[in-house]
């Protein structure tokens, strides 16, 4: 691959992947230490200024770190390389670095939001070109879905940016349109590495044509539906519903094939897929459905925007180490060890209805195997 070398390490896709997810640790560890820790000790205030900034800033690299770790994990497997890879290579995961840290380092949003988030933009911009060249064939499937929701994420992230913060929009609208981005971002870290992986694998047929139109469909629908309409009603469940059907669908899809159901990165990936419907069925129909309320609401929401962080990129890296075939005790611990501390922080939490104790006991657990799977992938486009 071509690209920028800095002694034996080159800066491509692969290396960008790395980057990536060592920077999401990173985050989440400065969350979970610096402003998480810090939640028992008296007088402390969750919307104070610095940790709330913390906080929003950390949330918003998440929403990127699945969708580009699946898309440069690609890249590399393709052995894209130019001009365009390589600036998108450096710019991604610097972008997320100077959003995030800078964000950190000042104690507010300014200047550094938009030194990370135009620039990042302009990155997924590329991504768009870059993707649309590498997928070959362009007729209804997976290549062609996984870029759709590329280009749908760009939009609604561009939308509540500039048609949205830059307008001041406040009020109902806001929140309707900030709640209905955050919900599709949710997906499209998933969904992304899933269908470039039956790209790669060339997977075909019915139930794969289902879900290649039916998840850029239903995550238009549930966005832009909202938007239309400044309401939740009727788009949330027209888009939702069908969108857990095609997630049902894709677990299917995945587990056949994988092939292997021997303990390793392609069950383990299934497994993830899996537990991200349960706990998103468990959202919409054993609370908001069943109109549970007050604590047990709270800490059931934020137990299930938690683990949808890890979902995208915990996805993108496992079916990647499939692909590569790659094995060893690492890959058996992470492939083990990422399912399980998902199930445990989640259910783990619904289960007593508060964070204590599941939430270290799954969290911790969680960063010592990403910190595992950043080695891995280190060693693997290496």
């Amino acid at each position: 691959m071509g690209g920028i070398e800095m002694g034996v390490i080159e800066m491509g896709p692969g290396m960008a992947a790395v980057a990536i997810v060592f920077l999401s640790l990173t985050a989440k560890l400065c969350m979970t230490c610096g402003v998480r820790a810090k939640q028992s000790l008296p007088g402390y205030d969750p919307l104070e200024p610095l940790q709330d900034n913390v906080s929003k800033a950390q949330l918003n690299v998440a929403e990127y770190e699945g969708i580009f770790t699946a898309i440069f994990l690609f890249l590399y497997i393709k052995k894209a390389d130019g001009l365009l890879v390589t600036i998108v290579s450096i710019g991604a995961p610097l972008t997320q670095a100077l959003y995030f840290w800078g964000r950190v380092a000042t104690g507010d949003p300014y200047p550094f939001s938009a030194i990370g988030a135009l620039p990042r933009f302009v990155c997924m911009g590329m991504m768009i070109y870059i993707l649309w060249n590498e997928i070959g064939d362009k007729s209804l499937g997976p290549g062609l879905a996984a870029l759709k929701l590329l280009i749908l994420s760009l939009a609604a992230k561009l939308f509540m940016s500039f048609g949205i913060r830059v307008a001041k929009v406040e009020g109902e609208k806001k929140e309707n349109a900030s709640s209905a981005q955050l919900n599709v971002a949710e997906y499209e870290g998933i969904f992304t590495a899933i269908f470039l992986f039956l790209y790669l694998k060339k997977a075909d047929g019915l139930l794969v044509m289902i879900v290649s139109i039916g998840v850029p469909l239903t995550q238009a629908l549930y966005f832009w539906g909202r938007v239309a309409t400044g309401s939740p009603m009727p788009f949330s469940p027209i888009g939702a519903l069908p969108r857990y059907v095609c997630m049902g669908i894709s677990v299917y899809i995945l587990y056949n094939e994988i092939g292997n159901m021997s303990v390793g990165p392609g069950l383990a990936a299934v497994a993830v897929l899996f537990l991200s419907l349960a706990a998103k069925l468990f959202m919409s129909f054993g609370i908001r459905v069943a109109n549970v309320e007050g604590e047990k609401k709270q800490n059931a929401s934020k137990a299930q925007l938690n683990v949808a962080e890890y979902e995208g990129l915990f996805t993108a890296a496992l079916l990647f180490l499939h692909v590569q075939k790659d094995a060893g005790t690492l890959v058996t611990i992470v492939s083990i060890g990422l399912p399980l501390t998902q199930a445990i922080y989640f259910w783990g939490r619904v289960a007593t209805g508060s964070p204590m104790p599941f939430s270290p006991i799954g969290a911790l657990p969680r960063y010592a195997c990403m910190g595992i799977l950043a080695y891995q992938l280190l060693t693997a486009v290496n």
